[in-house]
């Protein structure tokens, strides 16, 4: 799984509240400790940090009180938890994992990659206003003097062009230096050997090695038949493709050239470890943030989700609980607004998401709006696919997302749902199993929340808090 992630990342890179609450008394003027939880701060820029990515995947929230209301104190609460999280998940170990460890290695090692390329092609990529000149002489003057405005028109295309040849010589030659310094050995006969139709299962697991880090011989079959399959595609689409009259050519070539990928990746790999980014303050920061990223969803995955599985009465009780949602035939009251781009769909669902009247807003904005005096029932079978899929979702009064319907846009509310027959019960299973396992879920993680709230030691900053508050909301438009 390593090897792949970091294959994958070469070829995109190189063109291959609680009890026992207290105040906190901080010293440092500039960036004051919100909360403490066991011993551990959650300052002033973690909780900018979360305010940053709210406002970046949702746009439309905002402070106030209302439809896609946030609260500071509410977000504090919700960074505690995760803290507990991450702690419980220490605790148990979770971090200790076989799996858990591989993915941190894979993370460090793409993220080495990336900072490699920055260092070594794109901070090396210079682009001259001389060289886009002698490009544009070259392809667009070279029968004579190009139309006016022609340069103007075409030099960020020249430049586009002219980075991604530099960027590519710059990466050859780079992997090529690292070659000549490498030890590398290949097993030619074993390469010549392997034939995906044969499914061979001989004792050598190991096709090459570079500076004694070996590859695989499954990593190499695997490629192998991956390109196969591409380039069987490709002899469809071209029947006269080059060699197609020499298909063991053909797979010799192949060959060759995954072999040399393969060795390619690894020493791009290895150089990158080579140089310690991981040893920087600021890289040490990133790959602490993944990996507590990735012990909340270890925490939910190997101590909450085990427990939400639900059982057959379980389903059972759900299912004639919640009855009027698992029908068909049923009709529906709605009110609907209807747009022709999507960019003004998205722009009107915002507006309501902070507040704004359905029906005031809906006469306004909608490109299609016919005001009903009374009730009007219809059949929600005679809706399309996407339409019905929303109105089975929503509850009397419940408001849709943007609905891609052909060719339109529309949103819809929900005013009134009555009649239709219950859908058997086998037939639904799978959305009941959904539907309470998210129940269990939340119930579960509360309850084990709760606990580990009562068992730690925790502090809230309430004045520093009280005073962001103020503040967020003074200044957030």
């Amino acid at each position: 799984m390593m090897k792949k992630l970091s294959v994958f990342a070469l070829m995109a890179l190189f063109g291959l509240a609680v009890a026992g609450v207290d105040i906190l008394h901080c010293g440092s003027p500039d960036t004051r400790v919100l909360a403490e939880v066991n011993g551990e701060f959650i300052d002033e820029d973690a909780l900018y940090e979360r305010l940053k990515d709210i406002h970046r995947y949702k746009p439309q929230i905002r402070p106030e009180e209302g439809a896609g209301s946030i609260k500071i104190t509410d977000i504090v609460e919700d960074i505690i938890d995760e803290r507990l999280m991450i702690q419980e998940a220490y605790r148990v170990e979770l971090d200790r994992s076989v799996d858990f460890t591989k993915k941190i290695e894979s993370f460090v090692t793409t993220q080495s990659i990336l900072r490699l390329r920055k260092e070594e092609i794109l901070d090396k990529t210079n682009i001259s206003e001389q060289d886009i000149l002698e490009y544009f002489k070259e392809r667009y003057e070279k029968d004579g003097p190009a139309p006016e405005g022609m340069f103007k028109k075409v030099e960020p295309r020249i430049r586009k062009n002219l980075g991604k040849e530099k960027e590519k010589e710059l990466s050859d030659n780079f992997i090529s230096e690292l070659r000549k310094q490498a030890d590398i050995w290949i097993d030619s006969e074993l390469i010549n050997l392997l034939d995906l139709e044969k499914n061979y299962t001989g004792e050598k697991s190991v096709v090459a090695s570079v500076n004694d880090d070996t590859i695989p011989t499954d990593d190499f079959l695997h490629d192998l038949k991956q390109a196969t399959q591409k380039q069987t595609m490709q002899a469809m689409k071209q029947p006269l493709l080059k060699n197609s009259d020499h298909p063991e050519k053909t797979q010799n070539e192949l060959k060759e050239k995954i072999v040399d990928n393969l060795i390619a990746f690894k020493l791009i790999d290895q150089e990158a470890l080579r140089r310690n980014y991981v040893n920087e303050p600021a890289f040490m920061d990133m790959v602490k943030n993944r990996k507590e990223r990735l012990l909340i969803n270890e925490f939910k995955a190997k101590l909450i989700y085990p427990l939400i599985i639900p059982t057959e009465n379980e389903l059972t009780q759900y299912y004639e609980k919640h009855i009027d949602d698992y029908k068909k035939g049923y009709e529906v009251w709605f009110g609907e607004m209807i747009f022709n781009a999507s960019k003004d769909a998205e722009k009107a669902l915002k507006e309501l998401k902070q507040g704004a009247g359905f029906e005031f807003l809906a006469a306004r904005v909608s490109e299609r709006w016919i005001p009903r005096q009374r009730a009007v029932w219809v059949n929600a079978d005679s809706f399309s696919p996407a339409i019905s899929k929303e109105l089975n979702r929503l509850k009397p009064g419940e408001i849709s997302n943007v609905i891609a319907d052909d060719r339109q846009y529309r949103i819809i509310k929900l005013k009134g749902k009555r009649g239709g027959k219950p859908i058997e019960f086998f037939r639904v299973v799978d959305k009941l199993k959904k539907a309470t396992g998210q129940k269990k879920f939340n119930e579960i993680i509360s309850e084990y929340l709760t606990k580990l709230r009562k068992e730690s030691g925790i502090k809230i900053n309430k004045k520093a808090l009280k005073q962001i508050e103020e503040k967020y909301r003074v200044t957030t438009p």
